[in-house]
């Protein structure tokens, strides 16, 4: 091996050669992670002016909606505080900022110590921050930002292994990625990508990496597992998905697949042609910057000091590919599901991230490399001043408005109103019954009879909606009051029984009309002719 040359690549991957440098550095870094902090949370602020994000899933974890919760983690974390005294809405709130927090930290710090550069992980992180999906996620009371925290922990510790080979290091990134799994279901993606490298690494006999890899999946999977077999045996479902193909993708859906991924740069005003060409540049470079990457990984030999800048960008690279993937296989097997910016969410942080990094280790003193440097700096800033604009004119639109269930829009709902005045014993069925929960607190309702399944797009075979139907009217026999209430605001549960269809079946009588919806009194069901 050519000495010289191999110290030349070492002292471009370290660049801070002396400690007085580094320590300059650390504070530069600190004060502009610091800033970013600032900025993150003075979005944050105008974003909940009206208070978090409420939406549908939301109040499955809230435990006040109908349809049950699948994974389990953000339901404890808000329940956990509910037992304590503290309001749903107001641990929503605690766990919101604490993850920003989290993640805002996570994201810069992981990207200094894989690049060794404040500036790179500042980009990175700011261009994560002013992401509108990334500010919408966050002011929302979702899953996505405690999934990303558990995930990039999870990272964190990996990296920590790669460095020390301390096991105990594996161990906790294995814990983490369990919780991060126990969160949403598609961590999975992340455990698959830090093994593939750890299996790679030729200076490690075989023996130790497979086993590493067993520990790494041993104390993560076993809390996936006891809690799916847990909530199987004590409530009757778990993960909540048949593992048989139902998806139902068709070329618009696809498309719109496509147009959400080219939403990771530029807006729908700039043509997508133009918006898939430079996603395809950057993810060109990417691709070979990663299989150099690969190459250095594979040829390293025993006892070589690596930068992390290798293993960072390998699993970086693996978890993009992986968790794209494993999207694209929960689209086959689980009806209208496809790639929104929630479930882009992880793919865009490995994205920026891996470009963060990569970009790093380019050598300025090559003019092929500076020049394609430069051209990063042009997109980057270009995507910057598009994700700073386009989060403005949301945030000043949520500032005015709200969004979600905390919108104005169901705040001031008249049909909300009229519902407050209905008796107390009455059963209501609704198109929108979590609604009427969080903002009618003490009142349950119940979903209003579905055509086919959301998940299957298909009848329930157990259930079928003329049995509900049947069901919702022989409840009007009882001695409470039963109330149908549509809301106009609900365009997205395709899968329900048409109104029509109810109000004819029901034998409806004339609704309460109101300028947002209607509420019907449901009639019971005429006596039975008595036998002769």
């Amino acid at each position: 091996m050519d000495m010289t040359a191999s110290a030349g690549a070492l002292e471009r991957e370290r660049p801070y050669r002396d400690r007085a440098q580094a320590r300059g550095s650390s504070v530069q870094g600190w004060i502009a992670c610091t800033l970013l902090l600032a900025v993150a949370f003075a979005t944050f602020a105008f974003n909940v002016h009206h208070g978090l994000g409420i939406y549908p899933d939301t109040t499955r974890y809230m435990g006040i909606s109908p349809v049950p919760y699948d994974a389990p983690v953000y339901h404890w974390m808000l329940t956990g505080g509910h037992a304590l005294g503290v309001s749903l809405l107001t641990a929503a709130m605690v766990v919101a900022i604490a993850c920003l927090f989290a993640n805002v930290v996570l994201v810069f710090a992981l990207v200094q110590r894989g690049s060794h550069d404040w500036r790179f992980a500042a980009a990175a992180t700011a261009l994560l921050i002013l992401a509108p999906q990334f500010v919408t996620l966050h002011a929302g009371a979702m899953s996505e930002a405690p999934f990303m925290m558990f995930l990039l922990g999870t990272l964190w510790f990996a990296l920590d292994y790669f460095e020390h080979g301390r096991r105990r290091d594996l161990l906790i990134a294995s814990i983490l990625l369990g919780v991060a799994t126990l969160t949403r279901f598609t961590g999975p993606p992340m455990g698959a990508a830090i093994a593939l490298v750890i299996l790679a690494r030729p200076g490690v006999p075989m023996g130790r990496r497979i086993a590493d890899c067993v520990l790494l999946a041993l104390l993560g999977g076993a809390l996936f597992f006891a809690w799916v077999g847990w909530s199987t045996e004590t409530v009757g479902h778990s993960i909540g998905r048949e593992l048989r193909f139902y998806g139902n993708m068709g070329p618009q859906q696809w498309h719109n697949n496509l147009e959400t991924l080219a939403a990771w740069l530029f807006p729908d005003q700039v043509p997508l042609g133009a918006r898939v060409a430079v996603l395809l540049g950057l993810f060109g470079f990417s691709g070979r910057q990663t299989l150099s990457h690969w190459q250095r990984w594979r040829a390293m030999a025993p006892g070589t000091v690596f930068d992390l800048r290798t293993p960072l960008s390998l699993v970086l690279a693996a978890f993009l590919v992986a968790y794209l993937a494993f999207i694209w296989l929960s689209t086959s097997l689980e009806a209208n599901l496809s790639l929104n910016g929630r479930y882009a969410l992880p793919a865009y942080f490995a994205f920026v991230m891996l470009m963060g990094v990569e970009a790093s280790g380019l050598d300025l003193s090559r003019k092929g490399e500076r020049g394609v440097l430069i051209a990063l700096i042009v997109v980057g800033a270009a995507v910057l001043v598009s994700h700073g604009a386009r989060s403005a004119i949301r945030t000043h639109e949520v500032y005015a408005k709200g969004f979600g269930y905390n919108a104005k829009v169901w705040r001031e709902s008249p049909t909300i109103a009229a519902v407050h005045t209905l008796p107390a014993d009455a059963v209501i069925f609704s198109n929108a019954p979590e609604v009427i929960a969080l903002l009618d607190v003490g009142r349950r309702a119940l979903l209003s009879p579905q055509e086919r399944q959301l998940r299957t797009d298909r009848p329930d075979p157990n259930n079928p909606v003329t049995r509900q139907i049947a069901d919702l009217r022989a409840s009007a026999a009882g001695a409470a009051p039963v109330y149908l209430v549509m809301f106009d605001n609900v365009d997205w549960r395709f899968y329900l029984a048409t109104e029509d269809r109810l109000v004819r079946d029901l034998s409806l009588p004339a609704p309460t009309r109101l300028p947002d919806g209607r509420i019907y009194r449901v009639p019971p069901p005429p006596a039975a002719t008595a036998p002769r």
